[in-house]
């Protein structure tokens, strides 16, 4: 009877995790395409916000950029755009040191649905015409308040080869207005001295 009990309460316990992570449809969109659905005239001004970190052991800065844009359209009016980007910078070295960015998690709560690319389901975008050209995230899902964006490979540069790499525009949409939250950037970095090293970094980024 133990057993049984306790079994009951594994598999419910994997149900319960289960339901909480929810993948999120991401629709490729172009500039300015999406943007239409945030203005009649398919331009936004955004509010940007930067913060960046900058590993104690590599000569690399990864900066995240974070952009914020009311919905003035009739589908969007009391809704706001949230875009980010990230970028990795060579601080100037030309040894061999690499960082790798796996993940970034937003406290963002549950994106809104919207229309586009011929699915009324979506709840990310990433422009991937038209704006900067760059790596885009593999998936996103969300449990509870935050939404995970995966790179899959990981964003990367290597100081022998690289001197900047980014990744393209990535967004979401939300009643919710712009306030600055965390943010956390999950990765890896390698050096002659030290060889690989996992990372977690805490940012400042908009959201709602």
């Amino acid at each position: 009877m133990k057993i049984q009990k306790i079994l009951i309460s594994l598999v419910i316990g994997v149900l319960a995790i289960s339901a909480s992570a929810q993948s999120l449809r991401m629709a490729n969109a172009n500039y300015p395409g999406i943007y239409c659905r945030f203005s009649s005239n398919c331009q936004v001004s955004p509010t940007e916000q930067s913060d960046s970190f900058a590993p104690t052991n590599v000569p690399i800065t990864c900066v995240l950029v974070s952009r914020s844009f009311p919905g003035t359209s009739a589908d969007s009016n009391g809704h706001y755009g949230y875009e980010y980007q990230l970028t990795l910078n060579n601080n100037g070295s030309t040894d061999t040191n690499v960082l790798a960015v796996e993940s970034l998690t937003l406290n963002f709560g549950e994106p809104d649905y919207f229309a586009f690319a011929s699915h009324a389901s979506n709840q990310a975008w990433v422009v991937i015409s038209g704006g900067p050209a760059g790596v885009a995230p593999a998936s996103a899902d969300c449990t509870g308040s935050k939404v995970i964006f995966h790179f899959d490979p990981p964003l990367t540069l290597s100081t022998d080869t690289d001197q900047s790499t980014n990744t393209c525009y990535f967004g979401m949409m939300s009643p919710g207005a712009p306030k600055m939250t965390r943010a956390v950037l999950t990765g890896s970095t390698e050096d002659p001295l030290n060889g690989t090293a996992s990372f977690k970094a805490k940012l400042q980024a908009q959201g709602p």
